[in-house]
């Protein structure tokens, strides 16, 4: 692997600008092809948030691979599998049997927690572990649900409230700022910007996925999902919209504002960087919405340059 010297410079530059503001951050880039690497504090742990989903993604094709069941299998809902914060999942009738293929489309494109704590449940927590492990990941873990991660952090667990019900209380029993939700705790999911930018290196190349029975034929299906990630605020923000970007947001709100993304950018010239960008904030006592708004534009932002650094660093 070679360092890339003036990229790392941009990206330091860019940690240090954020960290002069408040902000913590994470950054990794690696050009495929070239085995270039940067990275910032890139082995330093974060909590995932929904980031998180891209192991389940693999697992959930490893364990199809060895043909523990199928991608076309349906799989039930019901309402105890419901869980509030993102998706659609949530807010529809029971019964529904969607299949595999959809729960993964769902839990990543639009980032159902519903449809994947339902592949948590299934598929083990350990288990994607594991498989993480096997790929040479050594500072990620899946350890809680969706719904887990609510619990620790207090939150009203009830899909028929409103946004602005949730909010209310949410306001009234307002969420520790220690809790094992926004930190790199056992309790939580976790992983580091070097980590995923290997891990989308994988499924991006196909390289080392055989040591947990992936091959090219998984690991295209699995980018075809990726691809179609409908938040785009991020890494793409400030990049050609005509580049495919298979990438997965992660976001957590309260005391702390996470805002993290995680892809593979293809380049015009047909070349892959894989990029990562973890970041988070403690929001100021008593923040108003103008404030939160402005927050949360700073760490989006910092994400998004990050991505404009390697895009212009190695398209150039």
């Amino acid at each position: 692997m070679i360092a890339t010297t003036s990229l790392e410079a941009g990206l330091r530059r860019l940690a240090g600008e954020a960290a002069a503001a408040g902000s913590e951050a994470g950054l990794a880039a690696l050009h495929i092809e070239r085995r270039e690497r940067a990275a910032v504090e890139g082995d330093r742990q974060f909590a995932s948030c929904s980031v998180f989903k891209v192991p389940v993604l693999v697992e959930a094709f490893r364990q199809a691979a060895a043909g523990e069941f199928s991608l076309l299998n349906r799989w039930q809902l019901s309402e105890d599998d419901k869980t509030v914060g993102s998706g659609v999942l949530q807010l529809l009738d029971a019964n529904l049997a969607p299949t595999v293929h959809d729960l993964l489309t769902l839990m990543i494109v639009i980032s159902d927690n519903t449809a994947a704590d339902i592949l948590v449940r299934r598929l083990g927590a350990e288990r994607i572990t594991r498989t993480v492990r096997e790929l040479g990941l050594r500072n990620t873990w899946v350890s809680a649900t969706c719904r887990r991660l609510f619990e620790l952090m207090d939150l009203p667990r009830d899909p028929r409230l409103t946004p602005a019900q949730r909010a209310r209380v949410w306001k009234a029993h307002p969420t520790d700022p220690d809790s094992a939700a926004y930190h790199a705790s056992a309790e939580n999911d976790v992983t580091s910007a070097n980590d995923m930018v290997d891990l989308f290196a994988a499924i991006q190349t196909g390289a080392g996925m055989e040591c947990i029975g992936l091959g090219q034929a998984e690991c295209e299906p699995m980018l075809a999902i990726l691809l179609r990630q409908q938040p785009n605020d991020r890494l793409p923000r400030y990049l050609p919209g005509t580049l495919d970007f298979a990438h997965k947001t992660g976001s957590l709100s309260g005391p702390w504002e996470i805002h993290n993304d995680a892809g593979v950018l293809t380049l015009e010239n047909g070349e892959h960087l894989a990029i990562a960008a973890f970041t988070r904030a403690r929001v100021p006592e008593g923040a108003g919405p103008r404030e939160l708004s402005a927050l949360r534009r700073r760490l989006d932002d910092l994400i998004a340059e990050t991505a404009r650094a390697a895009y212009e660093h190695w398209a150039a």
